[in-house]
């Protein structure tokens, strides 16, 4: 015969019920918090991201649209514009990543003007004629240096030359 125990509500239980009660509070316990993280970590509310995806993308767009218009060519400062703004923060998270993908090439682009600008152009510059007057002008590959490597030189290198 098992021990009956008495709980707050006078109700009797045996330590069989008791056991069987924890195992199933135990049991939908973790089921709940599995459901939660799933719900969390793979659900997919709208345009096939996740929650923390969207966070990403609106955390990236808060942080570009911090940015200076100076530090874009004069031809894309209308991505920061307080119109796009407003337009941007109320579209879709597709519209954003696009955004942000126009932004980044903007950046790259006004980095390389601001490089070209800075290096004296000899080797591969082009001549054109505006105006009257003849300009030189640096093309893309004269301002983008190769990778210093170190050359070989002396009897073993002639030696593998021969082989």
């Amino acid at each position: 015969m098992s021990p009956i125990l008495t709980m707050r509500n006078q109700r009797k239980v045996t330590i069989d019920r008791w056991a069987k009660d924890l195992s199933r509070h135990l049991l939908l316990f973790t089921h709940r918090q599995w459901t939660y993280r799933n719900s969390t970590v793979h659900y997919k509310p709208s345009e096939g991201k996740t929650v923390a995806e969207h966070t990403m993308v609106d955390e990236q767009v808060r942080s570009l649209l911090q940015l200076s218009p100076i530090l874009l060519p004069p031809q894309h400062r209308y991505l920061l514009t307080t119109e796009n703004r407003t337009t941007l923060l109320q579209g879709t998270t597709a519209a954003k990543q696009f955004w942000i993908a126009e932004i980044q090439s903007a950046l790259a682009e006004g980095a390389l003007s601001r490089r070209m600008k800075r290096i004296k152009c000899k080797r591969g510059t082009i001549r054109v004629r505006r105006n009257g007057r003849t300009i030189n002008i640096a093309t893309l590959l004269s301002s983008l240096h190769p990778p210093a490597v170190e050359k070989e030189k002396g009897l073993k290198w002639k030696k593998r030359r021969r082989k």
